[in-house]
């Protein structure tokens, strides 16, 4: 069985507090923004209330996960357990 990596809203919430974005709270979310301490790129990732503990699509995972800066999930998984 393959298993699919995924992570939840949460999670993406957690590693953004991690790597010392900025968070602004909007109309119908919150963006986080700010350089990362991963890969020193100017990242902003908006979230919507709505996804509050969803797991996100694995397209969109992947397409965040790489704009913060980590190589893979188990860099993330890891990541998330030190904090």
């Amino acid at each position: 069985m393959i298993k699919i990596a995924t992570a939840t809203f949460d999670e993406l919430d957690k590693a953004c507090k991690g790597l010392g974005l900025a968070f602004k709270k909007t109309k119908k979310g919150h963006i986080w923004k700010g350089i990362s301490s991963m890969n020193g790129n100017y990242i902003i990732i908006s979230i919507h209330d709505k996804a509050k503990g969803r797991n996100m699509a694995t397209g969109t995972f992947n397409a965040e996960m790489k704009k913060l800066g980590f190589k893979n999930i188990n860099e993330f998984r890891d990541f998330l357990k030190q904090l």
